[in-house]
């Protein structure tokens, strides 16, 4: 394990050297439909494939006025670095806030760089060649125990909405001893997960075989045997089940891990100090794409079979789950407590080091989403959902 996680510190660290110098309201309840039951449900013992929750309470507000950060002619310009590609329904934030003219709104004119996974992005980031990020949370808190320089500045998705599915053959989290497990790379979102299933189950992830597979690739590794299970996000689920209906639901990571912080928007400390009106620009924007998904069920949908490559059917079921439970932020989106308990989840299986695990402080500038929140009018509230 420790060889492993080395892969992917030791990059990070040479990055890190070439580049030296308010608590909002958690969700009670992720998607509601599919695979998805409510946050505070215990870990299930069977594998069912699918499950319902209660719908979260409240109403959603209505239509979002942003107003524009400075005069629309004012332009400035970011790179961003998204985490997969194509992204899931997950990552969709930015693609909206391009698509339906949100960035140009605030006087922004963003590049759209996709990589394999946030990995890759956080490298990029740290390298200096993206200003702006997404991210797990996974390599972010690794980079700063490292030493790195970066910090979240909002996020897309504070909570989990995927699942570890496996072919048929496999009932059980137990039965993956011995079996391929698909991730994208040591030290990933994929790979995190699958090791706390893997824990959860009592299985070293030295009885097991990691394989590298590209997110896209992810189902159809499965379908043609390569690997014997995976974590998926919520619209891949959906086309696992379209490919053979018998694949089991071995995990639902909210179960799992109910209060695992998942992602994050990420700059370093110099893009922040130097480019900081360009970054609220950015999140303004972002926020008013994510609370526009929201309110704006049709347009969202054909943006997301554009962006995401999946089939309409696929995207209109993993839309209503990630509605339902409230998945993409609408606030700031980066609360202490579920920041707190990823830390202490990563610990136990050897991504943060227990000695000088990074703080709260460490990791969070609350400072450039609270100003966007302004900009857009105020926080949401009333709704559980909201956060």
């Amino acid at each position: 394990m420790t060889k492993q996680l080395l892969q992917l510190v030791l990059p990070l660290a040479l990055l890190v050297a070439a580049c030296a110098p308010s608590t909002a309201v958690a969700p009670t309840s992720p998607p509601t439909t599919g695979p998805a039951v409510a946050a505070t449900a215990k870990p299930p013992a069977a594998a069912p494939t699918t499950a319902a929750a209660p719908a979260a309470a409240g109403t959603t507000p209505g239509p979002v006025a942003t107003r524009p950060a400075a005069n629309a002619t004012d332009k400035m310009q970011l790179v961003f670095g998204g985490a997969v590609t194509p992204p899931s329904m997950v990552h969709l934030p930015p693609y909206v806030a391009k698509d339906m003219g949100f960035f140009d709104e605030v006087g922004l004119d963003v590049e759209i760089k996709s990589f394999e996974g946030g990995v890759g992005a956080l490298r990029g980031g740290i390298s200096g060649g993206l200003d702006i990020v997404a991210t797990s949370s996974d390599p972010m808190f690794a980079a700063i125990q490292q030493g790195a320089p970066v910090k979240a500045i909002g996020t897309y998705a504070p909570k989990l909405s995927v699942v570890m599915m496996a072919a048929p053959d496999i009932k059980s989290p137990k039965d993956l001893k011995g079996k391929k497990l698909g991730i994208q790379e040591v030290g990933g979102f994929n790979d995190v997960m699958s090791r706390l299933v893997l824990q959860g189950a009592g299985i070293s992830p030295n009885d097991v075989q990691f394989v590298n597979v590209a997110t896209a690739n992810r189902v159809t590794s499965m379908v043609q045997g390569q690997t014997d299970a995976t974590v998926l996000h919520i619209d891949q689920y959906y086309a696992a089940l379209a490919a053979n209906s018998n694949f089991n639901v071995l995990a639902k990571m909210w179960e799992i891990v109910p209060d695992w912080w998942y992602s994050a928007f990420v700059a370093t400390d110099d893009v922040r100090t130097q480019k900081r009106e360009a970054v609220v620009r950015f999140m303004t924007a972002v926020i008013k794409a994510q609370r526009f998904m929201y309110t704006n069920p049709v347009e969202t949908k054909k943006i997301a079979v554009d962006e995401t490559k999946r089939k309409p059917e696929e995207v209109d079921k993993a839309y209503d789950d990630l509605v339902r439970g409230g998945i993409w932020s609408v606030n700031d989106g980066m609360p202490q407590k579920l920041i707190d308990y990823t830390i202490g989840k990563e610990v136990e299986v050897g991504v943060v080091k227990p000695d000088n695990r990074p703080t709260y402080e460490q990791i969070v500038d609350k400072s450039i989403v609270d100003e966007a929140i302004k900009r857009n009018g105020g926080a949401w509230t009333g709704d559980p959902r909201w956060y």
